[in-house]
């Protein structure tokens, strides 16, 4: 359902929200677990615009207006923001303190107001999730430790080599968790990273991302005797790399420190009895999952301080927002309230036929100084409503001052 739902091309999709005017301002963020519609919208027109949105959806998806209906989850107003806090704040994720969420949510927001379609109110409130997702993981512990077999393999790699800087790694398999792996081991600054791949072309694609070198499958016993290390990760049902081939390649190598081979696969693809061979250390995932599960459960401390975070950030900008929102309403009334000041002004110096520049900036100060003072306790009870979310108050202000509304149309 969810890879159904994802929009081909979501930066033309938002641009068409917003082209057609169902939304004011709109942004889509799509990752491998979500996929996220975030809008500004009128209050009146909410419920038409959802049903448009939906059907705008289900067309593209080719999934019925029902089931869609049913499978999507909507929040609106202090909620849809809460949700986007704690998202970029690692909350949300399936595990938990993740960092590439951060990113995504950050490129979504970029692309969006590249194209256009993120105006005021999503630039500020992405912005402000952003930032407040650095200062979780700044100020917490959510995104340390791995919590993933992958990065765990390479966490242990590191604590048996010490500097990887200077290391050289085969990653045997180009699938998620090799994928994972050999990503770890770039943005860890690995001296050299070789792929294989039983496809060539997948560990060759692989191999252009991590800035490695992607070998043939065949050549993987060879390859043993050169690096430091090796990270097994190959889909198999059953052992590929024997304990005597291993053994063979290793009795010629000349090295000064063993082999450390680490297989994350399920099942092994790593025979057991490798780990009798002479020069060699083996590790499989059952040696992996103690990291992990002490990373995971670290991590799960960190969240009451991190749930803090976001609230403290999600009440500030709340008044923020609200201000945001009701400065517009404020400006046009006194933008109203002026043009009327120097109409009433011009008036009363023609029928005073007054020239003495000195009375007539009296005169100015006097008017400007006394709408300051009429309009002083109006306004700020207008950003007082918007705090509250006061709605009928600050609709009856357009009323009163015939101000109009976002959609043009005179209250």
């Amino acid at each position: 359902m969810l890879e159904s739902l994802a929009f081909s091309d979501e930066g033309k999709t938002s641009k068409d929200f917003v082209a057609q005017g169902i939304l004011a301002e709109c942004a889509i963020l799509q990752t491998c677990h979500r996929v996220e519609i975030y809008g500004v919208t009128e209050d009146s027109t909410r419920d038409s615009v959802l049903s448009k949105i939906v059907r705008s959806w289900s067309s593209q998806a080719r999934v019925s207006y029902d089931i869609l209906n049913k499978v999507i989850e909507f929040y609106e107003g202090k909620e849809a923001l809460a949700h986007l806090f704690s998202l970029t704040a690692g909350l949300e994720s399936m595990v938990v303190g993740e960092d590439q969420i951060l990113g995504q949510v950050r490129k979504a927001y970029v692309k969006g107001k590249k194209l256009g379609s993120v105006g005021h109110i999503l630039d500020k409130s992405f912005m402000k999730a952003v930032n407040t997702g650095r200062r979780t993981r700044t100020e917490t512990r959510i995104n340390e430790g791995s919590v993933s077999v992958s990065s765990a393999a390479v966490d242990l790699a590191a604590k048996m080599l010490g500097d990887l800087k200077s290391a050289s790694a085969l990653i045997v398999g180009a699938g998620e968790a090799g994928s994972i792996a050999a990503e770890t081991l770039r943005r860890r600054g690995i001296g050299s990273i070789l792929i294989a791949n039983r496809t060539y072309e997948k560990g060759f694609e692989l191999a252009s991302k991590v800035s490695g070198k992607a070998i043939r499958f065949n050549a993987i016993y060879d390859t043993l005797q050169k690096v430091d290390f090796a990270i097994v990760a190959a889909s198999v049902s059953q052992p590929i790399l024997k304990a005597k081939e291993i053994r063979k390649a290793l009795a010629g190598a000349d090295r000064s420190k063993s082999l450390c081979l680490i297989d994350i696969s399920q099942p092994r693809a790593v025979e057991e009895k490798a780990g009798l061979v002479k020069g060699l250390v083996l590790r499989n995932i059952e040696d992996l999952k103690e990291i992990v599960e002490e990373s995971v459960r670290n991590r799960e401390a960190e969240v009451e301080r991190v749930k803090r975070i976001v609230f403290d950030e999600l009440e500030r900008f709340q008044k923020e927002l609200s201000k945001l929102m009701v400065e517009p309403l404020i400006s046009e009334i006194y933008r109203k309230v002026e043009a009327l000041r120097q109409k009433e002004l011009e008036r009363a110096v023609r029928k005073m036929a007054e020239s003495d520049s000195r009375k007539l900036a009296i005169l100015d100060r006097f008017s400007r100084e006394l709408v300051e003072r009429i309009m002083q306790v109006p306004v700020e009870q207008l950003n007082e409503a918007a705090l509250e979310d006061e709605r009928g108050l600050l609709s009856a202000a357009e009323k009163l001052f015939k101000i109009k509304n976002q959609n043009g149309e005179k209250n």
